[in-house]
């Protein structure tokens, strides 16, 4: 019987020794999460490669290597004028979404809920995530519009998107300009010219609301600001027939009087803020 349990306890042996040595590609991954938590406790101010490499004991060439793959992935971004890494859109939106944005959603959306209700339209929540915006949550009317379902936890570049238009309009002229030529690549596929931006900016600041009639869907917004570090929006979206230019107003106002005690109303202050701020 003594024959028959050793080779038993020597597979167990050789069980344990797998399970804590390190898997192919494991190591790899540890070193690249390593260097996602080095820049997000510098994300405020950015930390240069260098540092990275003293702080992370890797050499340059592999840190390089691994902060190129982060940054294709949205983890990480590079400042090209400093060179300096910060937390990409792809991380921000993943904190955003496990974090403090689940209080955000429970004290908006007896407001949205109402509102959908009211409209019989869709009712958008986006938060503003330095130059881009994200959609936390969605509360549908009776014209519910299926697709729309599609755009929560979406991320996408501020001035692409009524509610994002809304927040982008609370900044000033030369910081909108510096925003479009920073992503000028990004609006060029998306056929966005500056000059393009820059009306719908002032079309907002004019009205006092964001409105949208593209490809069916029209769509009216307003932002907020969130305390003194962040900014949201909300937006109303429907088929086009639904939601003429002239009905935005009633929705701007219908807006307006059900958002919810949690946020104070931006005022002309907030078009002095930065991108970079929030």
């Amino acid at each position: 019987m003594s024959a028959l349990k050793r080779p038993t306890c020597e597979v167990n042996v050789q069980k344990t020794q797998t399970s804590t040595s390190p898997r192919p590609g494991a190591q790899s991954i540890e070193r690249a999460m390593g260097l996602v938590n080095l820049v997000a406790r510098h994300h405020d101010q950015g930390i240069a490669l260098q540092a990275l490499v003293q702080a992370s004991g890797l050499d340059r060439t592999t840190a390089w290597r691994m902060l190129g793959s982060l940054q294709h992935a949205g983890l990480v971004e590079r400042d090209a004028q400093r060179g300096l890494y910060t937390l990409g859109v792809q991380a921000t939106a993943w904190g955003a979404a496990s974090l403090g944005q689940a209080a955000l959603i429970r004290q908006c959306q007896p407001a949205m809920k109402t509102l959908a209700r009211l409209s019989g339209d869709n009712v958008f929540l986006v938060l503003r995530l330095g130059d881009y915006s994200h959609c936390l949550h969605l509360e549908q009317g009776e014209h519910a519009v299926p697709a729309f379902r599609q755009t929560v936890g979406e991320t996408r570049l501020l001035g692409l998107g009524v509610a994002s238009i809304a927040m982008l309009a609370a900044l000033n002229d030369p910081t909108v300009q510096l925003h479009h030529a920073q992503h000028r690549d990004a609006y060029e596929l998306e056929g966005v010219t500056r000059a393009q931006l820059m009306r719908w900016v002032q079309s907002t600041r004019q009205r006092g609301f964001a409105y949208r009639n593209t490809a069916g869907i029209a769509a009216v917004g307003l932002h907020w600001q969130l305390g003194q570090a962040a900014i949201a929006a909300l937006s109303i979206g429907a088929s086009r027939v639904r939601l003429p230019l002239s009905r935005a107003p009633q929705l701007a106002a219908l807006m307006q009087a059900h958002w919810p005690v949690l946020v104070t109303p931006s005022t002309s202050d907030s078009a002095s803020t930065d991108l970079r701020e929030c």
